[in-house]
């Protein structure tokens, strides 16, 4: 299917080719006619499928059609500030052919400026929970005028503890109004919160496509810690010259990693939970601008980044949870485009790889390196790297992209 078999109209479809793209996503192709159609929609999906899209074109349909209003009339929360610009820039993006007015609403910064733009008119807004309720309670804000309400990232909402202020959200909203809610799961607490506040809706679950491993290679590297950074030097210097995004476990040691590349005279930006939300922003945008070369970032901060056409992950450490896993593979190999995704394992980090294998439904087989940390040969698999791919120089340099 082509985006323009969908019943989009054209100011859409002309900003959907001025990005390129020509084919939808499961979730876009899944979502959209439901949406567009106005039902309420609860989606399962993850990061990197298209889900902002998804909803985002059916929304500035709808708006188009009813023109400017003074309040907004469309209304898309989200858990953090990164992804409330990501989703900010999407529907400016898409909504470039029509005048829809888009604004971003979120704590770190000053609320002065999110006045101002609310007082001259707003027509979607996008919104962290906490800021948006500041706004109201300083008589900044109206909800009555919602006509289309968004929870992205409901499951996320759950884990950060943002739940109350999500349903206190909820309750003053309209009745009459078209709602989506999208998740990368769907369990107890996500189905709850559907049933009491969305009424009808249709399920669209699509998870099962959410990375595409056919255009992903994994590879898998055991080393000591104390040699990590040894590999990751020796990738750097044998390997690409590839934007990549490096994944550490805790702040300290992104910034610590940060610290290292630096010397190397190497483009570095950080994102971690200690980074205010203008520095978190520089660095994001840098990166996207391929100002930087390497961005570091654990988990929490950087869930939900979309960076299109990021080549290459490196876990430096292995994630506690599997999902995780999945969430960093999931920002590589998108569009049809290729990634890697390298993941250095020390001994102590074993037992992490068991529900990763588990969810990937196989093992990762390992790859020789000039820093392998050996295991014992009847419980690991090795690949006879050198042997088989021309060594390990060879392997990181000749890949074609």
């Amino acid at each position: 299917m082509l985006f323009s078999s969908l019943p989009l109209i054209q100011p859409i479809l002309r900003a959907v080719d001025k990005k390129g793209y020509t084919t939808p996503s499961p979730i876009q192709e899944a979502a959209i006619p439901v949406i567009v159609d106005g039902k309420n929609v609860l989606g399962r999906a993850e990061t990197g499928t298209g889900k902002t899209a998804a909803f985002s074109l059916p929304i500035i349909q709808h708006l188009n059609e009813i023109g400017n209003k003074r309040h907004p009339s469309a209304l898309i929360l989200a858990p953090t500030r990164e992804l409330v610009e990501q989703i900010k820039d999407s529907f400016l993006s898409y909504g470039s052919f029509t005048n829809l007015r888009v604004l971003a609403v979120y704590g770190g910064i000053s609320d002065r400026p999110q006045k101002q733009k609310l007082a001259k008119g707003v027509d979607i807004l996008v919104a962290t929970p906490g800021r948006l309720l500041d706004l109201i309670n300083q008589k900044s804000l109206m909800l009555k005028f919602i006509t289309h309400f968004v929870i992205d990232e409901a499951d996320r909402m759950f884990d950060m503890g943002f739940i109350l202020d999500v349903t206190k959200i909820m309750n003053m909203l309209p009745k009459e109004k078209q709602t989506m809610m999208f998740s990368a799961t769907l369990d107890r607490e996500v189905m709850n919160l559907a049933d009491e506040h969305i009424g009808d809706y249709e399920v669209i679950d699509v998870a099962k496509e959410k990375v595409e491993l056919s255009h992903i290679t994994q590879q898998l590297f055991y080393v000591s810690k104390r040699n990590k950074i040894q590999l990751l030097k020796d990738q750097i210097k044998n390997g690409p010259a590839v934007q990549t995004l490096i994944f550490t476990r805790t702040k300290h040691g992104a910034d610590q990693l940060a610290t290292i590349l630096m010397d190397m005279k190497l483009k570095v930006a950080v994102i971690h939970g200690n980074k205010s939300q203008q520095q978190r922003l520089r660095a994001l945008q840098g990166f996207k601008a391929n100002r930087f070369e390497f961005l570091i970032a654990t988990d929490v901060a950087a869930r939900g980044l979309d960076i299109p056409a990021l080549p290459r992950i490196i876990n430096y450490d292995v994630p506690e949870q599997a999902d995780a896993y999945i969430h960093r593979m999931g920002r590589t190999g998108r569009a049809g485009l290729t990634g890697d995704v390298y993941t250095y394992c020390s001994k102590e980090e074993r037992l992490l790889l068991k529900p990763i294998f588990k969810e990937l439904e196989a093992p990762l087989v390992s790859t020789s390196h000039p820093y392998e940390e050996i295991v014992e040969a009847k419980k690991q698999q090795t690949r006879p790297f050198a042997k088989k791919h021309g060594g390990y120089k060879n392997r990181l340099s000749g890949r074609k992209r």
